[in-house]
This record gives structure tokens, sequence and C-alpha cells, in this order.
């Protein structure tokens, strides 16, 4: 018998044709501006022939005034109003009423084709979720917030810095065929897997229990600390095995009959310093997918230097505790252990079939035999004990969950054996006592099932009223899959999939002209959640409350004070800062040896950037503590890595950084420091570009064609400035890095992990360090040339270090909020600022001046805004 085929393949075509309506019309063609101007001051250096900073004017004066030559008017218009246009050493300049007719006139013209276009089309393009949406789109609509599909959709392309941008996100037959088959994997996540819930209850799993770990160094001397039944037999388990000491140790300690083993509570497994060695609780797999409560027991120890005793610690040892699944770790928690025995709780959300791996993230990560440990010292090092993880759970609330129940609600369940045709179903469950089986839906009338649990659905689904027809094209797709032999519960799951890949759960509402309480809810909770409305949200749309601005406000405030505010921080910072490119380079090991393998480090550098800006949005403080505060957020692991003292542990929290301290602030945290470099040199240039575009808010040019790279010299012979000195000796290339070379001087006193430095590091020349890197060996770096971070910034006049950088910044705060408000507003309407936006932006910061343009009051303002209540 052939294959049958799957009814939601013709699905990807049908909605393909939908989705290519809504193309453009044509543009309307608007009278350009007087070319008397243009042929009397700009003709000259930019016509045909010469071509000055790669432009000529005349193909642009010979059309219309449209869409395509708005970006270069609109450049004009800058240039000449702010006087840097015609060049100021020309002899025949305009006078400044002529300028400014040029300007006004211009400015009309640019503004008339842009309103005719707002008023045709809107101001944003109707456009589609982006990955970070979707999935977050379909864990609010199916009840599980570590539903991960973002990884199987194809990248989101970026415009005007975001992947929010209308004009970049298309759709195409792949990009369709994608969302079906991530929302199919995701509702089959959803359904119940077997007839009944999971009991939840509490048990403890000992160290000494799971199969499979290190054993280290388990000797008398912890019988003087914990004196527990049981401890003795360990040490002779190990003697009887003829297991040396201080080597790997594997036994299944779970399958030996052991008098009073249910006692035994002292830690028979140590993470010490001196290889990769891990505790993996495996003896717990998480049943189904759900809440659960974790608590750890535990301790810090102090090791001697041949690995055979241990004694009380001295350290405060952070931890990390991940979901482990094959070929995938998932970061839970942290939290930290101390000399002392504590039991550390967390809760979290486990996917079905996890177990928990706890690493103690401080210590160090090599392998013999060349090995030395960097935190060694004359009498020993640290390491952490654990002792056991008891679980709490899951946590339900009810069974099935409520995903469940929106796609079958009530109807009930069975349990059928798998066979060939449905054993690949993500849903069987294997007996071990019997066959395997699969929980499946039951119906008893499947078209009136179908009718009503589907309305159901898409009404929750859409976040607006969906229309008759589009509920009867999902019904109908649900009876041809019943006609093609589905069962009930795979045809219902085809008919949802192809809900969640239509218009109208992929793309955003609104009509051109002012939001209505429905779109206006959507734009509001996907700008500060990254994420559909809530209830709340949705009443308040429906009944018209939503547009009145008292309202408004008060929900801004409800949801930025909401844990889901996160999704907006880590998305918006993901590509406002190029935070998603933390982890592009890796640092090089011979250069930078301390870094090897400390994933501690890293992760808490991206997450102090995202902690730091939620910081500031509660506090409401003013868009200039972007580049300086007066305090970080700091944890044991950073503290050491910026060299503020006094701080220990694995929580991220606000510190008070010392007087003229260089941390505070974006420009100076590891995480941009490390984006902007390649893991073996740092590059002015690339930092320089990175501080003008994303904290000033000027766009740099690419360079001109056929200009090589800058490339540092790791052997030690040059600085980079030397080599940027020869490099801005060209004409084409003087321009640009007169504004980006001085900000990327200010940043040279740091690494590529943003560790300060007064000497570049070399492979060749300079001085040799003594040392031990993280990777367990010797130090085979040198310190080379100096380090100058001195420069001149045009208008504002010279510093020596970052110091003097950041307070020449700050003598124009207003320059830094009026970007981070456009930054906003391209992020919130997946639009890029226009010309008419110009004013809005004014409005706002007006606005918000006497807050010293806090962030908080920035969003306020933005969402009161125009631009931000049209479409």
């Amino acid at each position: 018998m052939p294959p049958v085929p799957d009814p939601r393949i013709s699905l990807v075509f049908a909605l393909c044709g939908i989705f290519a309506l809504g193309a453009r019309g044509a543009e309307p063609a608007i009278a350009g501006p007087s070319v008397d101007f243009l042929d009397r001051h700009c003709l000259l250096c930019h016509d045909a022939v010469e071509r000055k900073g790669n432009l000529d004017l005349e193909p642009f004066l010979a059309r219309p005034f449209d869409a395509d030559a708005l970006r270069v008017w609109t450049k004009i218009h800058d240039r000449v109003r702010t006087g840097e246009m015609p060049p100021k050493e020309r002899k025949r300049r305009p006078e400044a009423a002529e300028s400014a007719s040029f300007v006004d006139g211009l400015a009309t013209a640019i503004s008339a084709f842009e309103n005719d276009k707002i008023t045709r089309d809107g101001r944003a393009l109707k456009r589609r979720l982006n990955r970070y949406e979707y999935e977050n789109a379909v864990r609010d609509l199916l009840g599980i917030p570590i539903l991960s599909i973002r990884d199987s959709l194809p990248e989101d392309a970026v415009a005007h810095g975001f992947n929010k941008v209308g004009e970049a996100l298309d759709v195409s037959h792949v990009q369709i065929a994608r969302y079906l088959s991530a929302a199919d994997d995701a509702l089959r996540q959803t359904l119940a897997s077997r007839l009944h819930a999971p009991p939840s209850e509490t048990r403890r799993y000992y160290t000494w229990q799971q199969g499979r770990g290190f054993v280290k160094s388990v000797g008398p001397q912890l019988r003087k600390t914990f004196p527990i039944v049981g401890l003795d037999l360990q040490v002779d388990l190990i003697a009887d095995r003829n297991v040396r000491r201080g080597t790997n140790f594997h036994p299944n300690l779970g399958e030996l009959s052991v008098p009073g083993r249910e006692e035994l509570e002292a830690v028979v497994m140590l993470q010490s310093t001196y290889e990769p060695s891990y505790v993996r609780f495996e003896r717990f797999r998480a049943p189904v997918t759900a809440l659960y409560r974790l608590r750890f027991s535990g301790y810090g120890v102090w090791m001697s230097p041949d690995y055979q005793q241990t004694s009380r610690g001295r350290t405060v040892e952070p931890i990390s505790i991940y979901a482990a699944a094959p070929r995938n770790l998932r970061k839970l928690a942290d939290f930290d252990f101390n000399p002392d025995a504590s039991v550390q709780e967390v809760e979290v959300w486990l996917r079905a079939g996890e177990t928990i791996q706890p690493d103690a993230v401080r210590l160090v990560r090599s392998r013999p035999p060349d090995f030395k440990n960097p935190l060694q010292e004359a009498d020993g090092m640290p390491g952490v004990a654990f002792q056991w993880m008891e679980v709490d759970g899951p946590l339900l609330d009810d069974w099935p969950t409520a995903g469940h129940r929106l796609l079958f609600g009530d109807l009930p369940l069975r349990e059928v054996p798998v066979s060939p045709a449905n054993e690949a179903q993500p849903t069987a469950a294997k007996d071990q006592r019997g066959p395997a089986m699969r929980i499946e839906i039951v119906s008893s009338d499947p078209v009136a099932d179908a009718d009503r649990l589907m309305r159901g659905f898409v009404a929750k689904a859409f976040r607006r009223t969906p229309t008759e027809d589009e509920i009867r094209s999902f019904l109908a797709l649900v009876h041809r899959a019943r006609d093609a032999d589905f069962s009930f519960q795979d045809a219902m799951i085809a008919g949802y999939t192809a809900v969640l890949a239509s218009p109208g759960f992929l793309y955003f509402q609104g009509e051109p002209g002012r939001l209505d309480g429905p779109a206006l809810a959507e734009r509001l909770a996907f700008f500060l959640w990254n994420s559909p409305p809530d209830d709340t949200l949705r009443a308040l749309a429906a009944d018209g409350s939503l547009l009145k601005p008292e309202v408004l406000r008060s929900q801004v405030d409800r949801l930025l004070d909401d844990p889901k505010s996160m999704r907006f921080v880590e998305a918006f910072l993901d590509y406002w800062l190029d935070l998603r490119e933390i982890d592009s380079s890796s640092p090089d090991g011979n250069l930078y040896p301390e870094y090897q393998l400390d994933e501690h480090l890293t992760e808490s550098l991206e997450r102090e950037t995202q902690l730091t800006f939620a910081e500031f949005l509660r506090r409401d403080l003013g868009a200039s503590a972007l580049v300086d505060a007066d305090f970080a957020m700091l944890n044991g692991r950073l503290a050491r890595h910026y060299g503020v003292p006094g701080v220990e542990g694995a929580l991220l929290r606000p510190v008070t950084l010392p007087a003229d301290h260089v941390r505070g602030g974006f420009l100076t945290q590891g995480s941009v420091l490390k984006v902007t470099a390649n893991g073996t040199t740092t590059s002015p240039v690339l930092r320089g570009v990175w501080v003008m575009e994303k904290i000033l808010g000027h766009p740099i040019p690419p360079p001109p064609a056929g200009v090589g790279a800058v490339e540092s010299d790791t052997r030690g012979a040059t600085t980079i400035r030397e080599e940027l000195a020869k490099h801005s000796t060209q004409e084409s290339c003087n321009a640009c890095h007169r504004m980006i070379d001085p900000p990327g001087f200010a940043l040279e006193s740091f690494d590529v992990m943003g560790a300060w430095r007064d000497q570049y590091r070399s492979v060749g020349e300079g001085t040799p360090v003594p040392g031990v890197g993280h990777n367990g060996f010797n130090f085979i770096y040198k310190l080379a040339q100096p380090v100058d971070s001195s420069g001149t910034v045009e208008h504002v006049g010279e510093f020596t270090d970052i110091r003097g950088f950041k307070q020449a910044l700050l003598k124009n705060p207003e320059r830094i909020a009026r970007n981070v408000t456009e930054q906003f507003l391209v992020y919130a309407t997946g639009a890029p600022i226009r010309f008419t936006d110009r004013p809005a932006v004014e409005r706002i910061l007006e606005q918000t001046r006497a807050a010293d343009h806090g962030l908080r009051s920035l969003l306020h303002a933005l969402v009161q805004s125009e631009p931000f209540l049209i479409k």
C-alpha cells in the first residue's frame, strides 16, 4: 500500500501564496529639490567624474524623488543642515540663508513623500514573527516555558540592527516547511505521555548511588569532619577493587547489597581541581516535562598537594546546575557551597528524560601528564564535595496539563500498543514489564469534537478574532486527514500545525493608521515581553481600555515588572549590543591560557550585561549610565576579573565600584569587549565602529573596495596604533578613521575578554611571564609593547585613557539618549527611523529631560508617541 500523503504538505504552497500578497505597490513620484543649489555647490565634487565619497548625484537629478533615493536625499539634507557640506575649506560656500532655504525645501519633499507612503501602507511593513518571537508565542500558548524550537527555524535576516524589521523578514517555501515541522514537534511534546499523572513525591539521591562520576581521594580525613555510618565501607570498596586513590573510579554502587547504605550521607564523590571531574545524578530522570524543586547538599573541602587527604574547606565555591540529556547540557541555576555543609534549593523546569549534573565551575578542567593547578597553594587546593540531591516533583497543578487540554479538552485517554505504524510517535512510553505502549485520544464524535476543539484553539492562538472562513479552512484540513486514515489525534495535530504556520498566527495585526486595541496589545507585548499579550492585556484591548493613556502607562509598568521582561532584555541586547556573538570566538590558548575552558566567566559576562540593563530599567537610570555608572553587576568570578575586591560567590548582584574605577556602563563590560575582539587580538577599528554605531548612533560606511584590514602584530614588534597610522594616511580611509579610531584606542586597555592590560601580549618579542593557565599549562606568552589608550574626540578634546573618554562622551548625554530612543523605536515597531519620526523622537527627549532621560521614562514616552501608536 503506498504511503498516505500528509495533507499538511499542500499547506506549504497555499500559505506561500497568501504570504506573497501584500507586496509593495508602485511608489508615488514626488518632485525633487531644486537643482540650482546642487549645481552650484555639490556637483563639482559629486558627479560621474569625481564621485567624492563614492557619491554621484547626477542619476538622482534625472529621475523623480522616490524610495530608492530617499536615503541619499536624507543624508544630503543632514550634511548641509549641520554645515558639514559643502566642505569648510571650499572658497565659495553658500550663504546661511541659501543653505537654510535648500534644507527646508528638501525637508518638505522628503516629508511629503514619507507621509504619502505612511497614509497608504502604514509606517511599518506588515511582518511575520521572528524566530525568538515564534518560540515564545508557542511556549506561552502551550504552557511549556522551556520549549526549544528556535534553532530549528532559519536564521532571521537583520535590517537596521535588529531581526524585527519587516523589510528583512521574508517568507519562503523552506521557511513555511520549517514552521510546520517545528509546530508539529511542539504540539506532540504537549500531549500527555501517560494515562495518569506521575506521583509528586520527594526522593533523595545519594552521590554514591549514582552509576557515573569520579570518586576522588576519599580518605580518613573526611571521617573527622563527618562521622557518618558507611564512610569506611566506601574506602574499603576502593581498596577491594585495587583502584589507586587519586584516579578515576566508576563503580555502580547502587547495585551492591550493603547494610546501612541508606544512611550514608557523607561524600563519596569529590570534584577536585585535578581532572575534569563531575557528578551526574543519573538515578533520577524527569518523568514528564514539568516544574521540579531540587535540593543539593554539599560543602567545600581542602585537598592536600598529593590529593590523598582532605580537610575543611577554606573558600566559597560557585556551583552551576545543568539539565543533562544526550549531547546537550542546559544551564538551570547557580548557588554557592561554603566550607560548612549546606542545603541549596532551586525550582527549575525539566524536560522529560533529563537528569541533573552539578558542576563546581571555578575549579580547573585539565588532564595530566603536564598539568599544573593554578589554584594550588603550598599546602593544597580547593575542592567540592557533593552529598546528595533531593527532588520534589513533578509539581503539577492538573493532569493532563493545560497545554494538552487546550488541544484535546477532556476527551478520554487510552493506552494502545506501539505498532510499526506509530512506533515513532513521540508520545510512546515503554513499560519495562510489558510491551511498549502509547497514549491515544479517544473521540466518540470526531466531527463535533473537531469543530469545538479547533474553534477554541484558534481563538487562543490568534491575537485577534478569527474569521469563520479561517476556522473552516483548518477544519477542512482535519477532515481531509481523517479521510486519509489519520487517527483523530493526528488529524487534529495536522490542523493545529496549520494554525501555527498560518498568517493569523505568524503575522502581526493592524492596518495602516492608528492601532486598535488588539493590535496595540500585540505591539506592546512583543515589545516588552518579546511574546504575545496575556489575558489581562487581551481583556483591556477588547473593551478599549488599553487605548487610554493612563491605562497604557500602568500596563507598561506591569510588563516591565514581570519576569517575562527578561525576554525583552535578552533579545534587545542580543542585537543592539551584539551579545548573540559572545560565543563566536574563543580566547587563544597561547596568548590567553587563563581563560581556557572557563565557561563560568563567559556565562557571567553575558549575564552581567543583561542584568545591568534590567537594573537600569528598574531604577530608571539616565541614558548616561550606559556609558558610566557607579555600580556593576558582579559575582566572585567577575570581581576577580575586573579587580574589584570583597566579592565572592556565584550570585550576580549590584556592587558599588571604588571611586574612579574604570568599570561601570557598557563600554567596559567584558561581554562587549569580547564580541568586539577575535580571541587572539583586539581591533581599535572594530571597537571604534561599535561605539560609534551602538552607543552614539552614528553609522559608519563600509571601507572602500580594495582596502585591506589592519591586523595586530602578535609577534610584539609593532602596535596596532602604529599600523593604523600607516593605514590612515590613505585619503579614502582618513575621514572615517578620525571618528572611529579614538574610541577604539580608548578601549585598547582591555584584552580580548575585557581584563585590564598595560602591555600587549605576544608569542615573539617581550618579557616572559611566570604562571599557570586555567588549562593547566605554564604561560608561554610574553609582555611586549605598552598600550597607549589616548586620543582626541573631534569638537570635544583630548583624553588619556578610558576614564577621560567616558567624560568626553558624557559632555553630550542627549546624543546617547537620542540613540537609545531610536534603538527602542526600531525594535518596538519593526520599522526603521524615518525622517518624519524625528520630531517625535525630539518630543520624547523633551518629555524625559527632567528625568535625565531615564530608560524607563524613555519607554513610557515612546509607548505614548505617534510612531508607536500607528501601524
